[in-house]
């Protein structure tokens, strides 16, 4: 059973208690951003000396931002004696977390509707509301690195760090874990559904599907191999599953999907950019790449004879 843990109101008690509690922690500004690193860091300096964080030697524990996150309590007691305001940050991957980060400000509310209509209902995990109402779903990490931004205002975070409670956002608000307002450590794998294609568990005995050819602008607007009308989300799906290699190939074939949707006024093109072109950045493609991908679909013939 997972038991939750009274977290105390006060930065200082709570970062020791997250500490207690097996959780490595680091001092962050109000702005988010970690403690300003030590001159051996800075290339604006004479001492400047190029190295890995994990190899420096400056003596600064909070010289690189969440490397420099621990559960030694004397640290934690004299980073928070020095400096009561600071916020409490916790990296995800060194803590063994990957957390779903929805902000509603950007769209994260309707991206996370459309990705469970999509892919299912994701499996339950602890939640925290984050000051400026958004919300923090920490699962397990599942041991790999995960794109970043896969979707508009939703943010996949594992190799960066959270804010925990009773952190306070700049607008004032103060993060705060759900329900009772316990912590509880994450237990949840990171969902499958979630996962880049090449990692999830093969489906039983699957069929390879025909390749089939593009339609024409009057013809089916329906998936390779028949089934229902493609959406936006399937086609930012397909962009997010290309493997290495195949990326240009498969922006290319969604972004003149969904040209083709758009003319025959079966979705919208604006809301299809923006997803292509989101999904475009997590897979590895520049913006400028996409970009040009997604123009260059617009003027596509009208057979295209291009299989998927």
């Amino acid at each position: 059973m997972n038991v939750g843990i009274e977290i105390p109101a006060e930065l200082p008690a709570a970062a020791a208690a997250y500490a207690a509690a097996g959780i490595k922690v680091f001092r962050v500004r109000r702005n988010k951003s970690p403690y300003a690193n030590c001159v051996r860091c800075d290339k604006q300096s004479s001492l400047y000396v190029k190295h890995r964080p994990e190899e420096c030697r400056c003596g600064v524990p909070t010289c690189h931002g969440f490397w420099a996150a621990t559960t030694d309590p004397e640290l934690i007691r004299k980073w928070w004696t020095e400096e009561p305001d600071a916020n409490i940050g916790a990296p995800c991957k060194l803590n063994g977390w990957a957390v779903i980060d929805i902000d509603p400000r950007n769209g994260g509310d309707k991206s996370f509707r459309a990705l469970e209509e999509r892919v299912g209902v994701l499996p339950g995990t602890v939640m925290q509301l984050t000051g400026g109402g958004g919300v923090h779903m920490p699962y397990l990490s599942p041991g790999f690195d995960l794109p970043g931004e896969p979707f508009p205002g939703i943010d996949l975070k594992h190799n960066g760090y959270i804010l925990l409670a009773p952190s306070v956002h700049a607008s004032g608000g103060r993060y705060q874990w759900s329900g009772d307002g316990l912590f509880r450590a994450p237990s949840t794998p990171w969902p499958e559904a979630l996962l880049p294609r090449k990692e999830r568990r093969p489906a039983p005995a699957p069929r390879p599907a025909p390749r089939t050819r593009f339609p024409s602008a009057a013809g089916s607007a329906k998936r390779p191999g028949g089934g229902k009308l493609w959406t936006v989300d399937d086609l930012v799906q397909h962009v997010m599953d290309s493997a290495e290699g195949g990326r240009n190939r498969s922006f290319y074939f969604a972004a003149c999907r969904a040209h083709e949707l758009a003319e025959q006024q079966l979705i919208d093109l604006h809301e299809a950019e923006a997803g292509l072109l989101s999904a475009a950045g997590a897979v590895g493609l520049t913006d400028s790449e996409a970009r040009a991908s997604f123009d260059s679909a617009a003027t596509r013939p009208s057979d295209r004879g291009w299989a998927a």
